[in-house]
C-alpha cells in the first residue's frame, strides 16, 4: 500500500502537533521548576529523564509496532504524551517530576517511531526522501512554534500552558485513529549486522554530540538569555530564530553534502558550532545574537541528518534498521547527558558554563574520531612513513 498525499499530510500534521507539545513542554517545565525554587541540577535531571525514557523505549517500540500495528502504537503514544505532560504540575515532588518526564519520553518514542515506520515502509522509492523531508520539516516547525510560545504563554503559578501543550497531541492521536489507514507491519526481523563502531564512529559520535547540545540548550538557553537582560518574550523569539535556522538549512546543507562529500560538510558544521559556542556568551546585542543563534541552530540541526546519511553509506541494507535504532538511542543518551551535565555545570560555575561543557563535548568527539578513524592508520601516517627506514634491493 503506497503512502498517499492525504496520509503523508496527516502524518506531518499530527507529528507537528506532537512536536509543538514537545517544544512547549521543554520550556514550561524549565520555568515551572524554577518558579518552585529548585536547583538547575534538578531542572537538568528532569529533562534528562525525558531523554532516558525516549532512549529506553526506542529499541522496544519496533516489536510493539509489529505486534499491534504502527497506527495503534502512534495513537496510544500521542494520547499518552498529552496525559503525562498535563500531569506534570501535579506530580508532587522531585521524583514525581522525574517519573512524569520519563513517561513523557516513552510516549514520544511510541508516537514517532511508528510514524517513521509507515513513511519508510509505504513510500514509493523515488519519493521516500521527499516524504521524510516533509516529515522532518513538520517536526522542526512544530517544535519551533512550541518553544517560542512556551515562554510567552507560561505564567508563574498557573498550569494552563501545560494543558495547551497536552491537548494538541491528544487531538493528533485521535485523528490518527480515525483517519490513518491501519496495517500491521509485516517485515521480518533484520539480519544482525555488525555496527562497525570504529568505521562509523563519526556518525554515532555526531548523534551523541548533537543530542548533548540539543538537550542542554532546550533546557537552559532561555534561562541564559533571560539572565542577560532579555525579556521572556524576546528570549522565546531568539530561540525561535535558532529553530528557523534549523528549518531553512536542512535542504541546502544536504544539497552541498551530496555534491562535495558528507564528511567535509559535516566537519564544517562542527567548526561553525564550535565557533558559536565560543562566541555566543560574549554577544550582547539582540541583532548579532540572533544572527549567531541562526547559524548555530542551522549547523547543529544539520549534524543529525548528515551523520545519519553518512551511516547509511557504510551499512548494508539488512543492517540499516538496527543501525538507525542505535543512532536514535545514542542521540537520546547524548540529550540526557547534556541536560544533566549543563545543569550541574551552571550550578557550579555560573550561567555561561553550559557553553564550555558543550564545546568540550564537540572537541571530545572530534579528538576520538581522529584517533580511531580507519582510512589513515598510524602505520600509514605521513610522519611514520617519512621516518620508516626504506628497504633497498640490489
Amino acid at each position: 500500500m503506497n503512502l498517499t498525499a492525504r496520509s503523508i499530510w496527516l502524518i506531518c500534521t499530527t507529528s507537528g502537533l506532537w512536536a509543538f507539545s514537545f517544544g512547549l513542554g521543554s520550556q514550561v517545565v524549565t520555568h515551572w521548576l524554577k518558579a518552585q525554587d529548585v536547583s538547575d541540577t534538578v531542572v537538568g535531571l528532569s529533562h534528562s529523564f525525558y531523554y532516558f525514557g525516549l532512549a529506553a523505549a526506542s529499541c522496544g517500540v519496533p516489536a510493539l509496532t509489529r505486534r499491534f500495528g504502527p497506527t495503534a502504537c502512534a495513537t496510544f503514544g500521542m494520547i499518552f504524551a498529552g496525559v503525562t505532560l498535563a500531569a506534570f504540575p501535579w506530580a508532587g515532588g522531585e521524583w514525581g517530576w522525574y517519573l512524569c518526564r520519563f513517561l513523557n519520553g516513552v510516549a514520544g518514542a511510541l508516537s514517532l517511531v511508528p510514524l517513521e515506520t509507515i513513511v519508510s515502509r509505504d513510500s514509493v522509492p523515488h519519493k521516500k526522501t521527499q516524504n521524510f523531508a516533509y516529515y522532518g520539516v513538520s517536526l522542526t516547525l512544530g517544535g519551533a512554534l512550541g518553544i517560542g510560545l512556551g515562554l510567552s504563554t507560561f505564567q508563574p503559578g498557573e498550569t494552563s500552558a501545560f494543558y495547551l501543550g497536552a491537548v494538541l497531541p491528544i487531538v493528533a492521536g485521535l485523528a490518527l485513529a480515525v483517519f490513518l489507514p491501519t496495517r500491521a507491519a509485516t517485515d521480518a526481523p533484520g539480519q544482525r549486522v555488525p555496527l562497525g563502531l570504529r568505521r562509523n564512529f563519526l556518525s554515532f559520535g555526531t548523534a551523541w554530540c548533537q543530542g548533548f547540545i540539543e538537550g542542554g540548550m532546550l533546557a537552559f538557553l532561555s534561562l541564559f538569555l533571560v539572565s542577560r537582560g532579555f525579556s521572556a518574550d524576546m528570549a522565546g523569539m531568539l530561540m525561535g530564530v535558532m529553530m528557523v535556522g534549523v528549518i531553512l538549512f536542512q535542504v541546502p546543507v544536504s544539497w552541498l553534502a551530496d555534491r562535495h562529500g558528507k564528511t567535509p560538510i559535516l566537519l564544517c558544521c562542527y567548526a561553525v558550532v564550535a565557533l558559536g559556542l565560543l562566541g555566543i556568551p560574549w554577544l550582547t546585542g539582540s541583532l548579532w545574537l540572533a544572527l549567531a543563534l541562526f547559524c548555530f541552530g542551522a549547523c547543529t540541526g544539520a549534524m543529525y541528518p548528515l551523520g545519519l546519511s553518512r551511516l547509511s553509506d557504510n551499512m548494508p541494507e539488512s543492517g540499516l534498521a538496527r543501525a538507525y535504532a542505535w543512532y536514535l538511542a545514542i542521540e537520546c543518551v547524548g540529550s540526557q547527558a547534556g541536560a544533566a551535565i549543563m545543569g550541574k555545570a551552571r550550578d557550579l560555575w555560573g550561567e555561561s558554563a553550559m557553553f564550555g561543557v558543550s564545546l568540550a563535548a564537540v572537541l571530545l568527539v572530534l579528538a576520538i574520531w581522529w584517533m580511531v578513524r580507519s582510512p589513515l592508520s598510524v602505520a600509514e601516517s605521513p610522519i611514520v612513513m617519512c621516518c620508516k627506514p626504506q628497504s633497498t634491493n640490489h
